[in-house]
């Protein structure tokens, strides 16, 4: 699976955006909302507090229980600092990575707009290529002869889909019938793409394809030219493209213009800027 820079950040920033959408409160409203032992709490602060919890839970918990939450959370606070944990290593690493997260998130709610994704989006439709899917069946079998002689049972009328049940040793063939779906050419093994773009809609190969997952009887149901996802739908992988690509400019950016020495084990320079 593709390990994306910016998937450190993708909470924050999928949550940002979540809560930006909230009409509830207002960030630029002074008022208080509460006092706890002398120090006030702003709805500016009530916002900020907001932020902090998960979608779901910040768009449909009401004010009374955000600013119950926002006074249990001061008092806790206070709690722990009256017991010196203000000093404690594990909350200066813990704040560290917040403030990245926070500094993150503040560059990338500016940056990927729905005005950056639509762009992208428009670049992709004008460069983007029509693609050629193919919609098959098969069976997965040990050996070469097993293949043939469930070749021989299919031309003589058997179904398909009930024999790919009894026989495949796909797994999920006992729920699909041997059914993948759609597919372009890529996104399977060579011997079997090559064989199933080779033929028909409604076609079944008259020999088996073996791949390194063993031998395969293919029947192609149908053939289609791939229509492009329209912008609602390609907007989260847009998003993520976009702030993977800007998450590594910004720290890109930053590291140009500092002064690093990496270390090995031994305590000898690797790196030096």
């Amino acid at each position: 699976m593709k390990t994306s820079f910016a998937a450190a950040f993708a909470a924050p920033f999928a949550l940002a955006l979540a809560v930006a959408a909230l009409p509830a409160l207002a960030a630029d409203k002074p008022s208080v909302v509460a006092e706890v032992n002398g120090t006030k709490i702003h709805e500016a602060d009530l916002i900020a507090y907001q932020r902090t919890l998960p979608p779901q839970m910040a768009s449909q918990a009401p004010y009374e229980a955000l600013q119950d939450m926002a006074v249990n959370n001061m008092l806790v606070a206070e709690q722990a600092k009256k017991e010196g944990l203000e000093k404690d290593p594990e909350l200066k690493q813990l704040y560290q990575q917040l403030l990245v997260k926070v500094w993150m998130n503040k560059h990338l709610r500016s940056e990927v707009t729905p005005a950056a994704i639509k762009a992208a989006y428009d670049g992709y439709l004008t460069s983007a290529k029509p693609e050629d899917e193919v919609r098959a069946r098969h069976i997965l079998l040990e050996t070469e002869d097993q293949a043939k002689a469930v070749i021989a049972e299919l031309k003589k009328g058997a179904d398909f889909t009930e024999t790919a049940k009894a026989k495949s040793k796909d797994p999920s063939a006992k729920q699909n019938g041997g059914d993948l779906g759609y597919f372009t050419q890529g996104e399977m093994v060579p011997q079997f793409s090559t064989a199933a773009f080779g033929m028909k809609a409604g076609e079944l190969l008259d020999n088996p394809v073996q791949s390194q997952f063993g031998w395969h009887v293919i029947k192609v149901e149908d053939r289609r030219t791939a229509t492009p996802p329209t912008l609602e739908q390609a907007t989260p992988a847009i998003r993520e493209d976009l702030a993977e690509k800007l998450a590594q400019k910004l720290v890109a950016d930053i590291r140009a213009k500092a002064k690093v020495t990496l270390y090995d084990r031994d305590g000898k320079t690797v790196e030096k800027k």
